[in-house]
Formats: C-alpha cells, structure tokens, sequence
C-alpha cells in the first residue's frame, strides 16, 4: 500500500516536473516570436519587406531575419553605386559638351574684358587726377589764410610753454622740498628707534652683567676674586660701550646711503660684534683659569699645613687601622714582617697636588687670620705642631687632616688618603 502511494507520488512529481518543462518551452517559442515579429515590422518600416511577406515568414527567428536585411543592404548598395556611375558618365559627358560649345566664345570674351578694363582704368585715373589737382587747390587757399595767424600763434606758444615750465618747476621744488622733509622725518624716526633700541640694549646688558657679577660674588666668596670680576665686567662693559658708540657713529653717519652701503656696514658691524664676544669669551676664560690655578695653589698650602700638623699619636691608630683590616693595603711579603722603623724617623711625602674635591673655602670656611694665629701660639707653648686647617669644604673627602704614619709598629705600609667608612652607632 504504502509502495503504491509512493509509485503515485512520483509520478505526479514527474508530471508535475514535465508540464513544467513544456510550458517553459512554450513561453520561449512565444518570445521567439514575437521577437521575430517585431523585427520583421522594423524591416517592413525601413521598406526592407513588403507587408505581404511578414505572414510567410512564420518558421524564420531573428536570425534569419538578420541574413535578409543585410543582403537587403548589399543590394540596395550595389544598385546606389550602380546608378551613380550612370550618374558620373551622364555629367562627365555634359561638361565636355559645354566646353566644346564654349571654346569659339571665349575669345570674343576675352577681348570685350580687356575693352572694358581699359575704359574703366581711364576713367579712374581721370577722376583721380581731377580730385587732386582740386585738393592741392584748396590746400594752397588755406595755407594763404593761415598764414597770418603763425605769429600770433608762435607768441601765444612761447607764453603758454613759458607758464607751463614755471609751474613744473614749482611742482617739482615743492616735491623736492617734500621729499626731504620725508627723508628727515625717516632719518630722524630710525634714529629715535636705534637710540631706544640701543639704550634698551644697554640696559638688559647692564643688568645681566650686574646679575653674572652678583652670582659670581656670591659664588667666588672671596674679595680677590670679586675684585678680578670686577675688573673683567667693568671692561667688558668699557669696550661694549665704546664699541656701540662707534658702531653708533657709523650708523648715523651711513643713514642716508644705499641699501647695499648698509648692508656692508651691517655685515661689518656683525663682524666686529661677533669678534668682540670672542674676545671677551677670552677674557672670561683666561679670568677662569687664572681662578682656578690660584684655588690649586691655596689647596696645595692647606695640604701642606695639614700633612705638617700630623699628630705623633699616628703609629698607635695606624696599628689599630692594621688590626681592623679596613680597607688598607698590605704588600706581598706580609707574612714576614719587616724590620719595624720609627714613624717619626722621616718627614710625610709633600702633596704634589690637591686631594679631588678640594676647592678653596666659601664665605670664611678656613676661619679667621686671628683665629689660625691664636691656634700657631698655643701649639707653640704646649710644644706640638700647629692645628691642621680645618676641611675646605664638607662636600670633601676628610683625608688631609687624617692621621698617617709612614709605617706602623708590625712594620706594614698602610695606605694614604684611603676612605674609611663612619663606625655606627
């Protein structure tokens, strides 16, 4: 049962399916032609078809259409070139009739032309001449009238120039005046803006060497130095005042020349500014180094103080330095210890140079004269060496004013200026 119901099923799909099919099929014979007819009516309408033979073209598509028209086309092509070949001929024949029929007249014509130029040359040249000879007349006849009035003319032109160069003159002398008041008036306002200009300049440089010399005074602490900066400032400041007043001079005196005069003269004054500033970047060079040797030559006598104040106690924190370990050298023979010297036998090495960091003291850091006497007087009278000078600075290492033996007791060389650490606490 249910084999039968699927055997009827597929075959109402498959008639189904071929219904289907034919009415497609249909559908695009029916488009075919109605196309094919629609084309024959473009044909008909172009006289390409005759309207009788549209009804017998049932079984022609499109493209048999197509096949007619274009020998449709041939042979309206060949008919066309055909009759205009027919067409050449026939006027190729009536022109060589013309001619012939022509020839005999065109001598006839010719010599009537040349009749009729003639006359008609004659005639111009006539007419020509007639109207000249009545133009020169009537020339001559006014020439006659005019004549009178050339002086009365001649005088009243020589007035007219006369009163028209009066008053070009004063126009110009009046531009002229104008034109100076102007340059005046220019020369006058460059001048107030340079001298501003200048003054100004002054000023932010008064002020900056004022602040350089106040930041180099406060820094240098010493009234040697300060003085030398002074010095140095106030000379600077001589020759830039000197220098502008002169370049001044040439400016005012190059005012009113050419531009390209002033940009010589601009170039030039450039020229010597910048050699001025390399001057003076010499001077503070020279200014620098010169402080620096004499704050080397001070760090070496306070080196000096400070290794000839050494107290005798030396050899017994040179021993215990030893037996700490810290941070000393020992020489390679150490296990045999050396025959023990005297630590005072021999006076300390002198410094051939300042420790690293050393500087000269800021704002009184080594004390006062009096105070350093006072200090020589009373080692003298207690019979010890004089105080070592205090630290130059905090920021230094604290090696000048250690204690440093030449040799400790078990006969080691301990190193010099060696940094210890602080014991805590």
């Amino acid at each position: 049962m249910r084999k039968e119901k699927e055997d009827e099923s597929r075959r109402v799909r498959e008639e189904m399916r071929r219904r289907e099919q034919e009415r497609t099929k249909k559908e695009l014979e029916s488009i075919r032609i109605d196309e094919a007819k629609k084309y024959a009516q473009s044909l008909v309408d172009k006289g390409i078809l005759k309207p009788n033979d549209v009804d017998k073209l049932e079984t022609i598509d499109t493209e048999g259409l197509i096949v007619i028209q274009v020998a449709q086309l041939e042979k309206e092509k060949k008919e066309l070139s055909e009759r205009l070949r027919i067409v050449a001929k026939r006027v190729d024949h009536v022109e060589r009739a013309y001619r012939k029929e022509e020839r005999p007249l065109l001598d006839k014509d010719y010599e009537q032309q040349q009749k009729t130029d003639r006359e008609t040359h004659e005639r111009v040249q006539r007419i020509r001449k007639e109207t000249a000879r009545a133009e020169h007349t009537a020339d001559v006849a006014t020439k006659e009238r005019l004549s009178r009035m050339v002086a009365d003319y001649n005088a009243y032109r020589e007035v007219l120039i006369a009163k028209k160069a009066a008053a070009f003159a004063k126009k110009k002398e009046a531009a002229h005046k104008k034109i100076e008041e102007e340059k005046t008036k220019r020369r006058n306002a460059i001048m107030k803006l340079r001298e501003e200009e200048r003054q100004r300049a002054e000023k932010e440089e008064r002020l900056r060497k004022e602040k350089e010399a106040e930041e180099a005074r406060v820094a240098a602490g010493t009234f040697t130095h300060f003085y030398f900066l002074f010095l140095v400032s106030h000379t600077i400041r001589t020759e830039r005042a000197a220098e502008e007043e002169r370049l001044r001079a040439e400016e005012e005196a190059t005012a009113t020349a050419a531009e390209a005069a002033k940009r010589e003269a601009e170039e030039k004054a450039a020229a010597i500014r910048k050699e001025r500033e390399a001057e003076r970047a010499a001077a503070m060079e020279r200014a620098r180094l010169q402080q620096q040797r004499e704050e080397e030559a001070e760090a070496r006598l306070k080196a000096r103080a400070a290794e000839k104040a050494a107290p005798l106690r030396a050899p017994v924190a040179a021993r215990a330095a030893s037996n700490s370990g810290d941070n000393v050298w020992r020489r390679p023979g150490a296990s045999v210890p050396p025959t023990p010297t005297r630590a005072a036998g021999t006076p300390p090495p002198r410094s051939q140079s300042p420790a690293a960091g050393a500087a000269p003291p800021r704002f009184g850091a080594g004390g006062t004269w009096r105070e350093r006497e006072a200090a020589k007087k009373a080692a003298a009278a207690s019979g010890a060496a004089p105080p070592a000078r205090p630290s130059p600075r905090p920021g230094a290492p604290a090696t000048l004013g250690r204690e440093e033996p030449q040799k400790d007791e078990d006969g080691f060389q301990p190193a010099k200026a060696v940094w210890r650490p602080k014991a805590r606490s």
